[in-house]
């Protein structure tokens, strides 16, 4: 089968400066089983990587070497959908109608009337019935594979001492930086002065009650309007660069038990409690124990789906031709 890329397609596989009128014969890159995937099909994954490429690349020379590593990791994976759609139709997988449109509508959006949209697609020689075939094919792959890499997870069995050889070895990894455990009260106030004096004047007596002993999370939840008030006012360890500017001047200023002042925002005024302060330092494998399971359990994950997708790349028969 022959079939021209469009001028688009052919100016970046070029390297730009395709002569007007120019033609690029498609050709098949790959093979899966009896199916085929064009050149075409990948240029039309990468396109937007390759037009960016293109003013990017400082030299000819990066930009040829730079599009062969796209088009390689984009044959790749257009390999690798197939494979799923495939598992996926075995498995008896069915996609809504609705699931179908979502995905459209959400494709059309990024066009600026839905006339243009279908414009468009009749210049590529598609149909919206084509469209939603792909789609519907998309979304039972990538389904598949969110669904095997979640079974793995399931099946991988991590030990405490799996964990805990984890956290001696990359010790540089949980290494925390100067850090706040802050508590915050929030009073929401309009921009004119009425409304700001009567809400610093509300948080002024609300601090004074909580220097006089009401606890401060209590406080939170009986008068906070911020979205942490259900917590008794917990917004957790932050570190510098994480809140605006005013409320991280006066969470670093605070050592650990210690009430700030009140503080203003555009948004209303904020009374914050640090309740603990630590400087930089080495996170105790109890903290980092939290993030080392999901992470062996997400690289246990990998390594089998990897395994598996071997497998079916075996017995699918599939044929790179680039």
């Amino acid at each position: 089968m022959v079939i021209t890329i469009c001028a688009a397609a052919l100016g970046v596989v070029a390297g730009g400066g395709a002569a007007s009128g120019a033609e690029l014969v498609d050709m098949v890159v790959a093979t899966v089983g009896p199916e085929v995937i064009l050149y075409s099909e990948v240029l039309d994954e990468i396109h937007p990587l390759l037009v960016n490429l293109q003013s990017t690349a400082r030299s000819r020379e990066e930009f040829e070497r730079e599009r062969d590593k796209a088009v390689r990791e984009a044959l790749d994976q257009a390999i690798e959908m197939k494979i799923l759609y495939r598992e996926a139709q075995f498995a008896g997988m069915q996609v809504s109608d609705e699931a179908v449109e979502e995905r459209l509508d959400k494709i059309r959006s990024q066009y600026r009337s839905s006339e243009e949209f279908l414009k468009l697609l009749e210049e590529a020689g598609e149909t919206l019935s084509d469209v939603r075939q792909r789609m519907r094919k998309q979304i039972m792959a990538i389904t598949m594979g969110v669904r095997k890499r979640r079974d793995f997870e399931r099946e991988a069995v991590i030990s405490e001492s799996d964990m805990v050889q984890y956290y001696q070895e990359h010790l540089e990894e949980f290494i925390h930086p100067e850090r706040v455990r802050i508590r915050r009260i929030f009073l929401g106030a309009e921009n004119d002065p009425e409304s700001r004096a009567q809400g610093r004047a509300r948080l002024e007596a609300l601090r004074n009650e909580i220097l006089n002993g009401l606890d401060f999370a209590v406080a939170a939840r009986m008068h906070s309007e911020g979205p942490d008030a259900a917590e008794g006012g917990l917004i957790g360890w932050v570190s510098r660069g994480d809140l605006v500017p005013a409320l991280e001047e006066a969470a670093f200023a605070l050592n650990s038990g210690e009430l700030s002042p009140v503080i203003e925002t555009e948004f209303g005024f904020h009374l914050l409690k640090a309740d603990v302060r630590e400087e930089t330092g080495q996170a105790s494998y109890e903290e980092a124990r939290t993030k080392i399971e999901p992470l062996l359990r997400a690289r246990y994950a990998d390594d089998r789906y990897r395994q598996w997708m071997d497998e079916l790349r075996k017995r699918g028969r599939v044929r790179v031709l680039l």
